[in-house]
């Protein structure tokens, strides 16, 4: 966004059968109870991971975050984008997302997860699943704001674990 304020960045898709509502249903819920400010502290950011998707379906999403969230005045710092697939596979592998498209099922098979990025665009946190702590989630965003990316447990836990989607 501004380059000066965290991001929390969640990649999704709209038309995700089930995974990706609920991270977005999280992420609402988890911003809920958070004692610092959109705009201020923090940004909000969605980006489908399929290019074929439509600018009026990522408003569609980001309008029942905003609901959910209780935040209708948080519509200036969310933004829900789409893309073509050479600038949003660049996004997802910057970031280590990876997701592939299962041609029998007619879906994307991918990780249900949010990261916190750093006002300069590094990743400062992984959070994995479909809930997200607040208290947690506030710490993320405290530290990327101040630069610190990640710690020792993230260091190991990413030189012992690899996620296949396969």
């Amino acid at each position: 966004f501004d380059g000066e304020r965290p991001v929390i960045l969640a990649l999704v898709y709209q038309a995700c059968p089930m995974l990706c509502s609920q991270v977005l249903r999280g992420v609402a819920g988890s911003l809920k109870p958070l004692p610092l400010e959109p705009g201020e502290d923090y940004r909000v950011l969605a980006v489908s991971f399929d290019p074929n998707e439509s600018p009026e379906a990522a408003l569609l999403s980001e309008q029942a975050l905003l609901k959910r969230w209780g935040r209708d005045d948080a519509a200036d710092h969310v933004a829900f984008l789409t893309g073509d697939e050479e600038p949003i596979r660049q996004l997802t592998d910057a970031v280590g997302f990876r997701y592939t498209y299962d041609e029998e099922l007619q879906q994307y098979a991918h990780a249900s997860a949010i990261m916190i990025l750093t006002p300069d665009g590094r990743v400062a946190r992984y959070f994995f699943g479909s809930e997200y702590p607040p208290e947690d989630l506030r710490l993320g965003i405290v530290e990327a704001s101040e630069g610190k990316v990640g710690g020792i447990t993230e260091e190991l836990l990413l030189l012992c674990y690899r996620y296949d989607p396969a």
